[in-house]
């Protein structure tokens, strides 16, 4: 299989660029809040759900702008899903490893400014200056982000409305499996969806919940867009 580095450099080039974006976004509602307010805890972990929402887009777009772009130039539906799976799987560890990237610039920040960068909600670390863990964490997350995204873009693109009906509820299962791995929870609308079973938050049952989401995810997908017709529009 031959690799699909122009696949995974658009990708990772493109989410550098939105993370640079977002991360200044950040730094202006922080330094805000500071001025014209108290500043008592971490921004960049409260601004974490935009990330996720961005990771379950790419796996998104994966199906719906890479897939016909590779079936109308001669490529088969095997060689996409084998470069979407390890496209999405590297993706996922990029993103995860901006977003440690995000948290080391912001401790470095408030360590300057003298400001409290506590954490407000549960995870695999207690200070954020806890690389391998915040990594592990994310990543774990990022998995069942993108796998929930390709999930969803590979029922829409056949079904339509009936397979957003179906793939939606599979896909916040996904991803509440990973959260139960992490011991944590997410905001509206996944906030107390979990499964009880109440695994313990060790690095190592987090990253195995995110990769067997991953691979639910590929392997619901795969049967459906194995033989799916390219179409001319989505709507």
């Amino acid at each position: 299989m031959r690799f699909p580095t122009r696949l995974l450099t658009a990708l990772s080039f493109f989410g550098a660029m939105v993370w640079a974006g977002f991360y200044v976004l950040v730094v202006v509602i922080t330094v805000a809040i500071a001025t014209f307010g108290t500043l008592t805890q971490s921004v960049w972990e409260q601004a974490m759900q935009v990330p996720r929402w961005f990771v379950l887009s790419v796996g998104v777009s994966l199906v719906t702008r890479f897939m016909p772009m590779y079936i109308a130039n001669g490529q088969t539906r095997r060689v996409f899903g084998l470069h979407a799976a390890v496209t999405a799987l590297l993706l996922s560890g990029f993103y995860a490893l901006l977003m440690v990237v995000g948290y080391l610039l912001e401790w470095l920040l408030y360590d300057l400014a003298g400001w409290t960068q506590a954490l407000d909600r549960p995870h695999l670390f207690t200070e954020p200056t806890q690389v391998p863990l915040v990594l592990v964490e994310y990543l774990t997350e990022f998995l069942a982000w993108t796998g929930a995204g390709i999930l969803i873009a590979s029922a829409y693109y056949r079904w339509r409305a009936g397979g957003l009906l179906l793939s939606i509820p599979l896909g916040v299962g996904l991803i509440a499996l990973a959260a139960e791995g992490l011991g944590t929870y997410y905001g509206l609308p996944l906030n107390n969806f979990r499964f009880g079973l109440n695994l313990s938050p060790t690095p190592a049952e987090a990253i195995g919940a995110g990769c067997v989401a991953f691979a639910l995810a590929l392997a619901l997908s795969w049967p459906i867009i194995r033989d799916v017709p390219l179409r001319d529009r989505l709507t």
